[in-house]
């Protein structure tokens, strides 16, 4: 299992499949649901929608759960769940079951260990809760637009876990981090100062956020967004593309393209036409 920090993927390309949702009454079940001896075959979303719960993992670590939390289990972990103030008549939880993989197929998870990924699930979180429950409730199942609402269910875990570290550890380079985020074309000594801080600090600590360099990080954002543009039915030119996306010549953007891509603008642009046919 290859660990990606929800931080981390929130940046990453990642491939979500089999999911599965459904609405669960613990009642009848003696209110006790237990993993222990039988890892967990999928990742879990755990949506406490009418009740709580205390969630206790295989080493004996102990995880409460409230009310309109969710929670997040990662497939291969054994614990168990003691849910409390369950109700008769409706449902106490909704369950959402699916398969996460990275571009090699490799299994992926950002922890290993139960988490509260959510602290209060908000209307639009809801919604899209119950929708999967519904969409699993028909005879003949719309696979993509499930697997749609569970990419969008991530991709808002991911960000408020992004938001969430941003703020403790890395507060005081957050407004830093979010000019570069956002592609600003000031120099990173202007972007250190506009933090309160020295660039070498802000170089050191920005490292340690994202795993590479300020300059590295906005290049390889760049260059993303450039493949986008080559491959787009506006035909833009190696010129335009550029100039859009502010290297200072023709010459520095088809070298920084070789860097991260292995290959010139023009190569790439011949490789991909050469898949479609």
């Amino acid at each position: 299992m290859k660990i990606i920090s929800f931080e981390k993927l929130y940046n990453t390309e990642f491939y979500i499949t089999q999911p599965i949702a459904k609405t669960q009454y613990w009642a009848p079940r003696g209110n006790y649901y237990s993993a222990i001896g039988k890892p967990k075959i999928s990742h879990t979303l755990l949506w406490f929608k009418n009740c709580s719960a205390t969630i206790t993992s295989k080493d004996g670590t102990v995880l409460k759960a409230e009310q309109n939390q969710l929670a997040y289990m990662a497939k291969g972990l054994e614990y168990t769940v003691e849910f409390h103030d369950t109700n008769t008549g409706i449902e106490d939880t909704v369950v959402v079951h699916f398969q996460m993989t990275d571009g090699d197929g490799e299994d992926i998870a950002p922890i290993l260990k139960p988490i509260i990924c959510i602290k209060n699930v908000d209307p639009a979180i809801a919604v899209n809760l119950d929708l999967l429950c519904e969409e699993f409730r028909k005879n003949i199942v719309c696979i993509p637009e499930v697997i749609s609402i569970v990419y969008q269910l991530m991709a808002t875990v991911c960000q408020k876990q992004k938001r969430r570290v941003t703020r403790k550890k890395f507060s005081c380079i957050r407004k830093g981090i979010e000019l570069l985020e956002q592609d600003s074309n000031l120099s990173i000594a202007e972007i250190a100062e506009q933090c309160g801080v020295s660039e070498c600090y802000f170089r050191r600590l920005f490292q340690e956020y994202s795993g590479e360099s300020p300059m590295n990080f906005r290049q390889k954002h760049r260059i993303e967004k450039a493949k986008q543009l080559l491959l787009s039915d506006e035909h833009y030119t190696i010129g335009e593309i550029a100039e859009e996306l502010r290297f200072s010549d023709i010459y520095h953007f088809s070298k920084t393209f070789k860097k991260f891509c292995g290959i010139s603008p023009n190569k790439y642009l011949q490789n991909e036409i050469e898949k479609v046919n």
